[in-house]
């Protein structure tokens, strides 16, 4: 050692070095054995499986991602192979799921570094990788159209459940998906109020009931004790995308049969959301009841200032609203001024 510290060497920093070169070895490993699946698989436990909606993402990562990176070292697949194996193909397919696939792929890489699963310098393969363009939708049924929908509805290839619920998001103006799992427990049938506990922005919504939706929900009571939209399998309500699929079925033409949609133009689901607050509108509605009728959270300052709940006020437009369609359902089609 005396030789060698002569010569120049320096065992203790030799030591130090190999001390070193072992500790990146074994992050190297360790980095190796820890593969996308696993990443994914702790998101699922410790992020999806708590969010209301968590199921969609975690069957969309098994399915795109896990089937073909899933054995791969997570800090070691390259935006390349990411963009070209995964997100493109499923861009081209459904470009909405792709660019939701694309958000939980980045959750689940954000979540491991915040878990220190991966290097503090480590670059994300995401980065860089741009999902579809947001189209704002601007369809909205016209007062024919309406007419036409409302009058057909009650007779339409629907089931009685997708029937009631497409009813009561226009009747409401709440989203599906809050439509959807609709519980007993939150109905006021003798104050007609529907107190919905989880919304899109995390506030509360007390949505005032019509008499026609009041009609609607006692005409359920008897089918389930717990959801007022129950799903065949015990213990769940069912599922959002169930309207939607019904909603494809019925615009999808058949050989040798007419389509069983009696609307020209395609629409979707949420456009009856869209239909309410343009029908309120027509009719004369103001627009902060029009934002409370919705449970849209305004930012401007005087909705700061402005506590005020507007309980009333929707309660008295979405019963005008109501009798609207209530006579639209007859053969006349009339303007919402003259009903």
């Amino acid at each position: 050692m005396k030789l060698e510290r002569e010569r120049g060497a320096d065992p203790q920093m030799e030591k130090q070095q190999a001390r070193a070169e072992a500790r990146r070895q074994r992050e190297a490993e360790k980095l190796a054995r820890y593969t996308v699946e696993k990443m994914v698989e702790d998101y699922i436990a410790e992020r999806l499986s708590k969010q209301k909606r968590g199921d969609e993402g975690a069957r969309l990562l098994r399915r795109e991602l896990l089937s073909r990176l899933g054995d791969r070292p997570a800090a070691a697949v390259t935006r390349r192979e990411l963009q070209d194996e995964v997100i493109r193909p499923m861009l081209n397919r459904a470009p909405r799921c792709g660019t939701y696939l694309l958000g939980r792929i980045r959750c689940a890489y954000t979540h491991a570094a915040e878990q220190g699963r991966l290097p503090d310098d480590f670059v994300f393969p995401t980065l860089g990788i741009k999902g579809a363009p947001q189209v704002r939708r601007k369809r909205v049924f016209s007062d024919s159209e309406l007419a036409t929908f409302v009058r057909w509805l009650p007779h339409s290839p629907y089931s009685r459940t997708v029937r009631d619920a497409l009813a009561m998001v226009l009747f409401t103006g709440c989203r599906s998906g809050e439509v959807v799992a609709a519980l007993r427990r939150d109905i006021d049938l003798e104050r007609a109020v529907w107190m919905i506990r989880e919304t899109k922005n995390g506030e509360p919504h007390d949505a005032m009931l019509s008499r026609q939706a009041i009609d609607l929900l006692k005409a359920r009571r008897a089918l389930h004790e717990v959801f007022v939209f129950p799903s065949p399998m015990d213990g769940h309500h069912i599922a959002q995308k169930a309207l939607g699929l019904a909603q494809y079925e019925a615009r999808k033409e058949k050989e040798g049969k007419p389509r069983a949609d009696l609307i020209e133009l395609p629409w979707t689901v949420h456009d009856l959301r869209s239909m309410v607050a343009t029908g309120l509108a027509k009719l004369g509605c103001p627009r902060v009841v029009q934002d409370r009728i919705l449970n849209h959270v305004e930012g401007s300052v005087s909705a700061i200032y402005d506590r005020h709940r507007y309980d009333g006020a929707a309660r008295v437009w979405l019963q005008k609203w109501a009798d609207y369609l209530e006579v639209l359902s007859a053969n006349k089609v009339v303007s919402p001024r003259a009903a």
